[in-house]
């Protein structure tokens, strides 16, 4: 009996034992998107002195209580200027009148510290800007960047190798012939890899020959290694005995559908391998489900769960009970889903799709009419983890 998810991903993860990649000092500038690999705290306060936060006059507040501020008892300052020796506070150029004597008169006393930036208002040196294991967004390197830290230290990015693999197989821009395919499911995976911050590398079409495939495999320097389709058992499926000849096979078919193909394992020198269902469906959450945690966890980010969504059913969504199942969804603004083809292979199903729905092994379905909780498929990770995966039936939309 194939195992699950669950089961599948903890023998899997127990045979190579991965660990969070080393850190890199990258420029600020080139920083936005990796991930901390420790705490960023600031070197530097901003500002660094009590400064003017308005144009006008800096005074001492105690010289404003009569509204009239004798010449040579205040300072022009401009935004952003350090408050002269002696002030405390600043009064807005629309709020003073200018005397013939020399003097200004004021709408009203000001108070002390009024518009006054004082000192790590904005950022204090010492403080945690931004912690570990956070995806630096634009407002995180600014932050950095005032706090005086011109390099920060992330997680090197993981690297990922792609191997296409069949005969019928062409590349991009192909004029295909009847019974070849283009390679799509490169284009799509790197994507989906990229956006996690992987360094992604596809080598060329392997054809389905076990000897060309296993040299890509053994050539790939990579932190993990996907082979595109050939993980089934038929005749022209050679990507577990090529996993044998190089490593150990862990598990070759999941309890989930689609993707029940996929095969996992690591090769002699340590690195995790996926065989990947050729299907696009299958493929794409045979990816979900087990590349991308896997290379969240390498660079020790966290993911961010998948964001729930309740809708009701316009069809029915009838299942197998030996297995999880993933289905997808296009969601209607009157809050209902319309279930999209489920083949393996329905690749516009994935483009038309804002939300999966999963459905529990040992559950018969749901009905139409039925109010389901499915998960937005916006962002990597919408499989979500063994811990978050579950979705319920809920009582309104």
């Amino acid at each position: 009996m194939a195992p699950s998810v669950g089961t599948a991903t903890a023998m899997w993860r127990a045979a190579f034992g991965s660990s969070v990649l080393g850190s890199e000092c990258v420029p600020i500038t080139d920083a936005a998107g990796r991930v901390t690999a420790g705490p960023v705290r600031a070197r530097l306060s901003a500002p660094a002195v009590p400064c003017a936060a308005m144009d006008g006059i800096a005074v001492l507040a105690g010289d404003t209580l009569s509204s009239v501020v004798g010449a040579g008892r205040f300072d022009v300052v401009d935004t952003g200027d350090p408050l002269p020796p002696g002030r405390d506070a600043v009064v807005m150029r629309e709020h003073l009148r200018r005397r013939p004597d020399g003097s200004v008169h004021l709408r009203e006393p000001a108070r002390s510290g009024q518009h006054v930036r004082q000192v790590g208002e904005s950022v204090l040196a010492g403080e945690e800007l931004v912690p570990a294991g956070r995806v630096l967004r634009p407002a995180d390197l600014a932050a950095a960047a005032a706090g005086g830290l011109p390099a920060l230290d992330v997680r090197r990015r993981p690297v990922v190798t792609i191997v296409p693999t069949g005969d019928e197989v062409r590349p991009l821009g192909t004029d295909l012939a009847p019974g070849e395919l283009l390679d799509t499911n490169s284009l799509m995976l790197a994507a989906t890899l990229r956006s996690l911050g992987c360094v992604v590398r596809v080598t060329a079409i392997q054809p389905d020959e076990p000897a060309l495939i296993a040299a890509a495999v053994r050539d790939a320097d990579a932190d993990l290694v996907l082979v595109l389709a050939g993980s089934s058992a038929g005749r022209d499926d050679h990507t577990a005995h090529v996993i044998r000849s190089l490593g150990t096979v862990v598990v070759q078919g999941v309890a989930v559908r689609p993707a029940h193909p996929v095969l996992l394992g690591v090769l002699h020198t340590g690195v995790p391998v996926i065989g990947v269902p050729g299907y696009p469906v299958s493929a794409a959450l045979a990816v979900e489900l087990f590349a991308v945690p896997l290379l969240a966890d390498l660079q020790g980010r966290r993911l961010d769960p998948p964001r729930p969504v309740p809708a009701r059913l316009r069809s029915a969504v009838p299942s197998r009970a030996e297995c999880e199942e993933y289905v997808l969804l296009t969601l209607h603004e009157d809050g209902s889903a319309e279930p999209l083809a489920r083949g393996a292979g329905a690749q516009t199903a994935l483009a038309r799709a804002d939300a999966v729905l999963r459905i529990d092994a040992g559950s018969a379905g749901f009905d139409a009419g039925e109010r389901v909780m499915a998960h937005l498929t916006d962002a990597p990770g919408w499989a979500g983890t063994p811990e978050v995966r579950t979705l319920r039936r809920v009582t309104a939309v």
